[in-house]
């Protein structure tokens, strides 16, 4: 039996991944190496999955990616992720927090739209601050983490999306193969920064990180966000990456595959790739 847990090569195989998973001192759900969840509603068809890197699963680490949804009303649906700062020291704990933070307050929202984005945004913040008091005076950056949120609204025939993030964790849009990123991507200088902005931040006049972005879906586009552990292959993997996950999530509503499929393709083995992966991805459903 192979020791490796890895899925589908895209590309160069990474040698990591043949080794076997060490069982840590101590595991639990809530900071589970592998998740995967989904489902669907009369409007949407909604999929996730996080796994760790080989970084973090060789190392005895846990994922430090997070994801989460909400559905507060039909028509409406509010999708996030979150990518703890490995060197912060607490980011996974900071990435959850967030997530949640953010859904609580998406649940009770009266808007939907680049508003209610900013104050996902800023509510998760205002988590991360008040945690790192409860921890010691000064330590909210050992919770540090990217975040993006996507509010989708169902129209007739698809759906509006807006987005806000934080970080460098993104989104696309997919249709019938063809990525398009919904925010600015990096380019080779941003690529060696090792500095990037995070939760939380100050909220003071000037300082204001989020970006935001819109969309919209026609049915059989999905919008897929994803932390950079996926999206930079995903980028200079245009002829591997890229069509391999293309082709697991298929073409929408008729072919979307199911969370355990799509978590398995999230753990791919490819030289180079060893971070967190978390991947959350959405589709209009037809009305009627």
């Amino acid at each position: 039996m192979n020791p490796g847990w890895a899925g589908p090569v895209w590309g160069e195989p990474s040698p990591a991944t043949d080794a076997p998973v060490p069982v840590r001192a101590r595991a639990g759900a809530s900071a589970a190496n592998y998740r995967a969840d989904g489902g669907e509603s009369a409007d949407f068809i909604v999929l996730a999955a996080s796994v760790a890197g080989p970084v973090h699963r060789l190392g005895g680490g846990r994922c430090e990616d997070s994801y989460a949804w909400v559905k507060p009303r039909p028509g409406r649906l509010g999708l996030l992720i979150a990518d703890g700062v490995s060197t912060a020291g607490r980011g996974g704990e900071g990435a959850d927090l967030a997530v949640e933070a953010a859904a609580r307050y998406l649940s009770s929202c009266e808007g939907w739209g680049e508003t209610e984005c900013r104050g996902a945004a800023a509510r998760a913040s205002a988590e991360l601050m008040s945690a790192g008091h409860v921890l010691a005076r000064g330590k909210a950056a050992e919770l540090s983490t990217t975040f993006v949120v996507a509010l989708v609204a169902a129209r007739v025939a698809g759906a509006d999306v807006v987005l806000g993030r934080v970080g460098d964790s993104t989104a696309f849009t997919l249709t019938a193969g063809l990525w398009q990123e919904l925010f600015i991507p990096p380019d080779d200088d941003d690529l060696q920064r090792v500095a990037t902005d995070v939760l939380p931040f100050s909220g003071d006049a000037g300082n204001d990180p989020i970006e935001t972005a819109s969309a919209y879906l026609d049915v059989g586009t999905a919008i897929v966000l994803v932390t950079d552990g996926l999206a930079n292959p995903l980028r200079d993997g245009p002829t591997t990456v890229a069509p391999g996950l293309a082709e697991v999530l298929g073409e929408g509503s008729g072919r979307a595959p199911s969370p355990l499929a799509l978590a398995a393709a999230a753990d791919f083995s490819r030289r180079g790739c060893q971070d967190d992966r978390t991947i959350v991805v959405a589709w209009p459903r037809p009305s009627g």
